[in-house]
């Protein structure tokens, strides 16, 4: 039987704990629980509990955690993204598809023709990409929580390149190779990231520092994709390729 998901930000050592906050607003107010409601906790670290609520008052709830179960649908693949940030809210939305398909790590890049520059309040903004993290999370019943790095320099994350399997930068060049013939080069590949640039695309001296520094030059099809739609078909197609 389906129960309701809800993120607790810690592990808990007892039995019996309380809910407060953004949380027990949204079980009591948002989903109506009662006294003996059964939900499901998780903790974002790959545990998830099944509770019974015991206690309700005005602002907060105590559960009784029945018991703990370490439950891992993780993909094999561990992939990153970064990219450089989209307007409006096609930041929300790209967070929130990498979120529910299972990246692990999403780093907002600052490029030489990045068009939003989020560098003097990147910690507002990171806090608030995580909230989309965690309803995406509780949606679509991950145990982990897909993390954002704070925004980094092209120049910073190529001193970064080495630490992946597979590190590949999206490419609208005419003669790039294509994505799924890059991957079926490295069918062993297990830590990959994939860098996504702004809208006019990276500087050619970008690709040359990319290249120099270790990627591989990819595209995904022939037409020139927004960013959060790149990164959601390169997230989409990186999956399935190294699927169980």
């Amino acid at each position: 039987m389906h129960q309701d998901r809800f993120y607790i930000p810690y592990t808990p050592t007892v039995r019996e704990i309380w809910i407060n906050g953004k949380e027990a607003h949204h079980i009591l107010h948002v989903k109506r629980a009662k006294l003996g409601s059964k939900i499901t906790l998780f903790d974002g670290k790959g545990i998830e509990y099944l509770a019974n609520v015991t206690e309700i008052l005005e602002d907060k709830l105590k559960v009784f955690i029945e018991q703990s179960e370490e439950v891992d649908r993780e993909s094999v693949v561990d992939i990153t993204i970064a990219f450089s940030i989209p307007k409006g809210k096609g930041a929300t939305l790209l967070i929130q598809k990498c979120s529910e398909l299972g990246v692990k790590t999403l780093i907002p890049l600052h490029c030489e023709r990045s068009v939003v520059d989020i560098r003097h309040k990147s910690a507002e903004k990171i806090e608030k990409w995580n909230k989309v993290v965690i309803e995406a999370s509780k949606q679509c019943k991950r145990n982990f929580l897909t993390k954002i790095e704070d925004v980094m320099s092209f120049d910073s994350l190529m001193k970064t390149i080495n630490n992946y399997d597979l590190s590949l930068v999206a490419c609208t060049d005419n003669h790039t190779r294509t994505l799924k013939s890059v991957l079926t080069e490295h069918p062993l590949a297990r830590k990959i990231i994939c860098l996504v640039g702004p809208e006019g695309g990276f500087t050619r001296g970008e690709i040359e520092m990319a290249v120099k520094s270790g990627c591989v030059p990819v595209s995904v099809g022939h037409s020139i994709l927004r960013i959060e739609t790149a990164v959601v078909a390169i997230s989409s197609m990186l999956l399935y390729a190294y699927a169980d």
